[in-house]
């Protein structure tokens, strides 16, 4: 007889000096699984738990121009039409200022996630509220190795006066761990990819680290003999999988050691330009990639990705843009600021086309990444150029294998709190809550009728 009497376990692991490779689902990991008896592996099928439901933000800085949205964004989305929503009216009332005068920027990214108004300080006393991320993590700690993910095309920070008398804290984060801890994030996709895939030896200093990371070539390189084993236990179909997935990861290997040959890798956007401009596009798409991989082996179930810090001035020259990102936003009805904001805002759109495609051909036993993943993409300014936070700009994507239903566009209420599209999406991962931030009923994410729920 040939093959084995049990399954491969699904946390199974390819593992060596400082480096542990998690892999996709594989049929072999199917409980009961044998090759001499179809009963068993037909019932082992049947009795496969569902996949697990995850959730992704993609934050969006600086609002958007609102004569060419939703457009500027749904271009690139045609080949996932029926796949994602244009959610309308949706609003946060706590990040307008509330007697707290000006730094709309700060209040919306530290409001985004949370719902809540952040104590304006720039000092450490900085106070805003759990953020929807953290709020499922905390019910899905132990789940999995990273209880969450946070990462950003910028760097995070956490003191200094960054807008107005807000502190930099609000905005240069969205995830929220309690009202007065932002989870850090990270912007290099060479730590990315260790934090996925290494572990590094006791007492490795950051420094040591650091040329670890440099210096190594691949970390299939040391764990070839093992691939070759376990290809050896699986099936044509499993094989051809490990094959793509480990490929994969010696792409993404390669293009972080092109990063680092340019001497970009994790360079601070404020502390210097990039010397090419398409390094900042490579940055995301490589964190985008790492996100996705960090999905499909379950390494964690919530990612948050900050395209840019709220505020950023950055500019996009590699498509046309030489003036900063928040200078053209205050476009006063400029028409050639509005071009650049617009075509600004039609980047940010395919980088979303780029993740969904990621997660819509990633298979996860039977059905797609993208079925198991519900992703919000958006921000808490509207129009940027008036710094507004009702009818807010905000796609929802995914979650089919969950029971969310599409429609091209989803108008609620006027007024009706974002919150409430976070409290069915928390419940939808099952967290038992009535309420998060300052929700008043959970939105329908089974339905396409017309969202119906109280304002706030």
């Amino acid at each position: 007889m040939t093959g084995w009497s049990g399954p491969i376990s699904r946390r199974t692991a390819l593992r060596a000096a400082g480096a542990v490779i998690a892999l996709p689902m594989l049929e072999a990991m199917l409980p009961g699984r044998c090759l001499w008896t179809r009963t068993a592996a037909a019932a082992s099928r049947a009795v496969l738990a569902v996949p697990p439901a995850r959730m992704m933000f993609v934050f969006l800085p600086n609002g958007v121009d609102i004569a060419s949205w939703p457009g500027s964004a749904t271009a690139a989305l045609a080949d996932h039409a029926g796949q994602y929503s244009v959610m309308r009216n949706l609003c946060h009332r706590n990040a307008e200022a509330l007697g707290d005068g000006a730094g709309d920027h700060a209040r919306s990214a530290a409001c985004f996630l949370t719902g809540a108004h952040p104590n304006k300080t720039s000092g450490g006393d900085i106070s805003v509220g759990i953020s929807v991320d953290q709020a499922a993590a905390a019910q899905l700690t132990g789940a999995t190795r990273l209880d969450s993910l946070e990462l950003g095309g910028e760097p995070g920070m956490t003191a200094g006066d960054c807008d107005s008398g807000y502190s930099c804290a609000y905005s240069a984060n969205i995830s929220w761990r309690g009202p007065h801890t932002p989870n850090g994030k990270e912007d290099d996709p060479r730590r990315v990819f260790d934090t996925l895939f290494s572990t590094g030896p006791a007492g490795e200093t950051a420094a040591m680290r650091e040329q670890r990371i440099r210096l190594r070539t691949s970390i299939l390189d040391a764990v070839g003999g093992q691939v070759a084993a376990l290809s050896s236990r699986v099936g044509v179909a499993d094989r051809r999988k490990l094959d793509e997935y480990l490929e994969g990861v010696r792409t993404l290997e390669r293009r972080m050691q092109s990063l680092a040959r340019d001497g970009q890798g994790g360079t601070p956007a404020h502390v210097a330009p990039p010397a090419s401009p398409t390094d900042y596009r490579e940055r995301i798409t490589l964190l985008t990639d790492m996100a996705v991989l960090g999905l499909q082996l379950d390494q964690t179930r919530i990612v948050t990705l900050m395209l840019a810090n709220e505020g950023s001035n950055r500019s996009y020259v590699d498509i046309g843009v030489k003036d900063g990102h928040h200078d053209v936003s205050h476009h006063a009805d400029d028409q050639s600021k509005r071009e650049k904001y617009a075509a600004i805002n039609r980047w940010q759109g395919e980088r979303l086309a780029h993740l969904l495609t990621k997660l819509k051909t990633t298979d996860e036993t039977g059905a797609s990444l993208l079925d198991h993943t519900m992703v919000v993409y958006g921000g808490a300014i509207s129009d940027g150029n008036r710094h507004n936070h009702d009818d807010l700009p905000i796609i929802l994507a995914g979650g089919a294998a969950r029971g969310v239903k599409h429609a091209p566009v989803r108008t609620a209420a006027a007024g009706t709190p974002l919150c409430n599209l976070y409290l069915a999406m928390l419940q939808n991962m099952n967290v038992p809550t009535n309420r998060f931030g300052d929700s008043t009923q959970a939105i329908a994410l089974n339905s396409i009728e017309p969202m119906t729920a109280e304002p706030g």
